[in-house]
């Protein structure tokens, strides 16, 4: 048996208990939260809802694991001004 708070995080993310039915829900909204684009209400009901259901927990921290990962890592580029052009022509038809 683990001992000490890896043995807690082991057991809290292996938890296998079946999901709620108000999980679809919560998938629904962890992209809206994470992207601060939820309002107020949602983001409570996201907040009691992960802190009560463990796969959701995980789920969540895994996306915004990923998300914070995508933000640092990606190489911010200008687009050439004839690039957006071709592309707009193409678009246009």
């Amino acid at each position: 048996m683990t001992k000490g708070l890896l043995g807690f995080i082991q057991s809290i993310f292996s938890f296998t208990k079946k999901p709620k039915s108000c999980c679809k829900e919560c998938v629904t909204l962890l992209y809206p939260v994470i992207d601060g684009e939820a309002s107020d209400t949602e983001v409570k009901y996201l907040n009691d809802h992960i802190h009560e259901c463990a796969p959701c927990y995980k789920h969540y921290e895994i996306e915004k694991a990923v998300k914070e990962v995508v933000k640092h890592r990606i190489e911010k580029r200008e687009v050439p001004a004839d690039l957006i052009a071709c592309i707009k022509s193409k678009l246009k038809g």
